[in-house]
């Protein structure tokens, strides 16, 4: 049974997913960011102060990856964590003024990311890309 399997959408969607995930991973390391990083820098910009459980809800993280992210982030000053008085175990976390400038400049990278991924493409053809991907994810 011969078949070209370069020609299956499964194919196509897989070989696309992995040209964008170099080439958004690279860009983000140029930033000085890890994928995890950006999407906790993206979701703080957006909110004031976040719990850790929220945040992890925001970026699309479980808690244990939240946890040794922004621990990382923590170490580089980039976030400011403190207990929530409200609550004896939960942790709070915001953006240090240095924070959210590596957020821009990672916001940035993710600009430049995606018209390396996606250049070739007028506006209406991503608009058209991304309902058909997001209608695929949601199956």
């Amino acid at each position: 049974m011969a078949s070209d399997f370069t020609s299956l959408p499964t194919w196509v969607l897989s070989s696309a997913a992995t040209r964008s995930h170099q080439v958004l991973h690279a860009s983000l390391g140029r930033a000085g960011v890890t994928g995890y990083e950006f999407r906790c820098l993206s979701a703080l910009a957006s909110a004031e102060r976040l719990s850790q459980t929220e945040l992890g809800d925001a970026a699309a993280l479980d808690p244990r990856d939240v946890t040794h992210t922004v621990r990382g982030l923590e170490s580089r000053g980039l976030v400011s964590r403190v207990k929530d008085p409200g609550h004896g175990r939960r942790q709070l976390v915001s953006l240090t003024a240095e924070g959210r400038l590596e957020g821009e400049r990672a916001a940035e990278a993710i600009t430049e990311a995606q018209e390396a991924a996606f250049g070739a493409l007028t506006g209406e053809e991503r608009t058209t890309l991304l309902a058909l991907l997001d209608r695929v994810a949601r199956v």
